[in-house]
């Protein structure tokens, strides 16, 4: 293999680079091919400390020489701060791996070494001019006088440029100067002068705070010396006077401090002077609102649409919000057992048949039936079925029910037959004629019971997982009125199974899901009083209430360009009590606009608000709560939707789990079943079942073995790439379609569980399993509606997954003797 030898001699560790801060680095380098390679190219580059690469000289023969890199540091290096120049050499090199056909192979190296930053030098800050000119002479004042000057950054940009007049810039915090430019390179400050002699200072800082570039300038205010006469006063000249006063102290002469805490006011006067000096009697409307009517119209949701969101016209399912949530049916997927020969939850189908014993007893029929019906009903033998799990405990369950407990299966088999169904019963349990009323209330309740008792999709069209997305989708639709433009279809897709609320759902313009005929609008007036708007960290309302100090946005550290966190100072402080919340109902599963607001101030004064969307104002800008319209950035304005969403459920853990994973090695897609469902409704791992027992060990040999392909484990299931469809207009596409590895054994690999084979000929999208793969699970979820019913579904989950992996799969594989 060939190496590539790297080194730098030039300059020492430790040297501190000039002040112009450009670097120089140099070293040497030595090639050493492997037999029948030959060098291509080679390259040298830098990165000193941060910034992108620099490329380097080098000289020399193609096998050895030396290289040089120089380059300028950037300015995020500080002054006297260590960095690391970091070196890189690469070289390509040509060799014949097989005869006519060549091949590349590249080898790289690193070196680094430690250098130190420029020494630091001061910001260059000069004062241009000052207006008016000093001296200054004039009667009016004080004077406005403006300073202006640049301010430039030598090692980095100018952070602040601050001024003081007379006393220096040390001391209290100096306001920062008004900035002309960007980057502070001119300046100016505006300030009123009294007169007399003043000086003038500014300084100027750089991000790196290493140095301070300051100047001082005097200007001289001098009052005019042609000014009028002096005011006389009966004929005599007016002279200078002393001015004294008496200052007034309090001093308390009492330990109580029941008066000055009750903060009486003894001059009313003075405090109507203060409130008008703080601008409170400015000519604005200060009524609070008392009273608030809101006129609204609810569209209630009435059709739905499970699957691919319609492009046309359909006519979708009836659908009650209040009757039944929207997730479980989304998610349900099937769960029970086709029919008696189908093994999926099989403790279920005993306590099913359990149940109906009981429910005999609980109606007063005879002993001999709840006997004889578990003679007749029994479980039989658990038979197989094909790409079934039946793990040792399942084993175990099935010999000790086997003949002893009832199949409520082989009930509901013969039950949904309706009257036939009746009839076999009787014959089979030989009911007398006395009690065949009370026998058949008994079957039909608990047929209803057995019925209701999950979840799950009545047929294809009842199916709103796409297995070629690996995500569900729904719409939605109602009206606002029986106009044909109220009409409003929400669609929701890429739900991966995860919490499904407002945010999930687009509206589909001209998409109609058969809402003329629904009855699904209504319009409502409610009047309420509006409640202030409270937040943590808002001012006290009240004079002596005690703030709470863990949210004070007035010890809020903010610079001058903070602007965020300033608007979120001023509007804390100054506007946090300018708003009021005014409560409305609306119902679970609908769509709400609101026609008006009408407010009523403690004046009298009723005021109308229009509703955001108004073709009478401006262009709303507001677009917080309001869905999306699909296919475009804009949003629907005033369309507030409640889906008939849960805001809680318990979930079990995963009863089954498949990662889809790439593998580049073997250039395919992976499918692997770690665990999966057996008849206990029990997570089983799958590779530790007795169908993904290990191939037979061939028997050593002291001969070269040849093999086809190795082996993978039975619960890896690949996906391989197919044409999507020759006639479309990009052929290239691509698909990736479950297929089959034929094992060692002569029996091929197969998925077994529910994820895989939800569809019978499962083609995913190729770009659906990313490089990092996929985490597919199947579990139980169980919730409560607002009606009180019990809803229990089993749902899909999908994930991100774990990365790319590696199934050690190889073809044309010669096994040597010992491997």
């Amino acid at each position: 293999m060939s190496t590539l030898t790297l080194t730098i001699t030039s300059p020492p560790p430790g040297t501190q680079v000039p002040v112009s801060r450009q670097v120089t680095v140099s070293g040497e380098f030595k090639i050493r091919a492997s037999p029948g390679h030959s060098l291509r190219s080679r390259s040298v580059s830098a990165i000193l400390g941060v910034g992108p690469k620099v490329s380097g000289e080098v000289t020399g023969t193609m096998a050895a020489g030396t290289w040089s890199v120089t380059g300028t540091l950037l300015p995020a290096i500080a002054p006297n701060a260590t960095f690391t120049v970091s070196v890189l050499g690469s070289a390509t090199l040509r060799f014949n791996h097989t005869p006519n056909e060549p091949d590349i192979e590249d080898i790289a190296a690193e070196a680094s070494i430690v250098l130190r930053g420029p020494p630091p030098r001061r910001p260059q800050l000069e004062i241009t001019s000052v207006t008016p000119a000093s001296p200054i002479t004039t009667d009016a004042f004080p004077v406005d006088v403006r300073f202006a000057g640049t301010a430039v950054g030598v090692d980095a940009p100018i952070f602040i440029v601050q001024w003081g007049i007379d006393d220096g810039v040390t001391g209290q915090p100096i306001p920062a100067a008004e900035k002309d430019s960007p980057g502070w390179a001119t300046w100016s400050q505006t300030l009123p002068m009294p007169p007399g002699q003043h000086t003038f200072m500014a300084r100027a800082e750089d991000f790196f705070l290493t140095g301070t570039g300051e100047k001082t300038v005097t200007v001289d205010l001098r009052r005019e010396t042609t000014s009028p006469p002096p005011v006389t006063l009966d004929g005599a000249p007016t002279t200078a006077s002393i001015t004294s006063w008496t200052r007034l102290e309090p001093r308390m002469d009492a330990s109580d401090l029941g008066a000055s805490s009750g903060a009486r006011v003894f001059d009313p006067l003075w405090m109507l002077a203060r409130q008008w000096q703080m601008g409170e009697f400015q000519g604005e409307d200060a009524g609070s609102p008392v009273l608030a009517r809101v006129r609204s119209t609810h569209g209630k949701l009435s059709r739905v649409q499970l699957g691919a969101v319609p492009s046309t016209a359909v006519s979708a399912r009836s659908y009650d919000a209040g009757r039944v949530p929207l997730e479980p049916m989304v998610e349900r997927r099937k769960m029970r057992a086709a029919d008696s020969n189908d093994p999926r939850m099989l403790s279920f189908a005993i306590d099913a048949g359990l149940h109906f014993a009981h429910m005999l007893d609980a109606k007063g029929v005879p002993v001999k039936y709840r006997s004889e019906f578990v003679q007749k009903f029994t479980l039989l033998d658990v038979t197989p079925a094909a790409g079934s799990v039946l793990d040792a405990a399942t084993l175990r369950y099935v010999q000790s029910m086997v003949h002893r407990a009832p199949d409520g299966r082989r009930l509901a088999e013969i039950l949904r037959v309706g009257a036939v169904g009746l009839s076999m019963l009787d014959l089979a349990l030989e009911v007398a004629d006395a009690d065949k009323t009370r026998v058949h209330e008994v079957a039909t309740a608990w047929l209803a019971w057995y019925d209701v008792a999950f979840s799950e999709p009545a047929g294809e069209g009842d199916d709103a997982w796409n297995p070629s997305r690996l995500e569900y989708s729904v719409s939605v639709g109602t009206r606002l009125s029986a106009a044909a433009t109220d009409e409003i279809t929400l669609a929701a897709d890429e739900i991966d199974g995860s919490s499904l609320d407002w945010s999930s759902f687009d509206i589909a313009n001209g998409v109609s899901l058969g809402t003329a005929s629904d009855a699904c609008f209504s319009q409502a007036v409610e009047a309420s009083v509006p409640a202030p708007v409270n937040f943590a960290g808002l001012p006290a309302a009240r004079f002596w209430e005690m703030e709470d100090a863990r949210i004070a946005y007035g010890l809020v550290p903010v610079g001058p360009t903070d602007i965020a966190q300033l608007l979120m100072v001023e509007y804390a402080s100054s506007y946090g009590n300018d708003w009021f919340i005014v409560p409305m109902t609306t119902p679970v599963g609908s769509i709400t606009r609101v026609d008006s607001l009408v407010v009523t101030d403690s004046f009298g004064v009723r005021n109308l608000i229009r509703p955001i969307g108004d073709p009478a104002l401006p262009a709303p800008h507001f677009s917080m709560w309001q869905p999306s319209i699909a296919g475009g950035p804009t949003h629907a304005v005033n369309r507030f939707f409640l889906p008939p969403t849960i805001p809680r459920t318990l979930d079990s853990g995963p009863l089954e789990e498949v990662m889809l994973m790439r593998d580049e090695m073997a250039n395919v897609a992976w499918a692997i079943e770690h665990t999966v469902e057996n008849p206990l409704e029990w997570p089983t791992i799958r590779y530790e079942n007795r169908d993904a027992a290990l191939p037979p060990q061939p028997v050593l040999s002291t001969l070269p073995r040849y093999v086809l392909s190795t082996s993978v484990p039975i619960n890896w299931i690949p996906l391989l790439p197919v044409q999507a469809d020759p006639a479309a207009a990009n052929p290239k596409l691509s698909r990736l379609r479950r297929g089959r590895v034929l094992q060692t054994s002569g029996q091929p690999s197969q998925s077994v569980g529910d994820l895989l084979s939800s569809s019978s000929e499962l083609v995913l999208y190729d770009e659906e399993v990313p490089r990092e793969g996929v985490r597919l699970t199947r579990q139980r979820r169980m919730t409560r509606w607002t009606d009180g019913s019990t809803w229990v579904w089993t749902s899909f989950r999908n994930q991100v997954g774990r990365g790319e992996g590696k199934s050690g799969l190889e073809f044309d594989r010669v096994i040597e003797p010992g491997d």
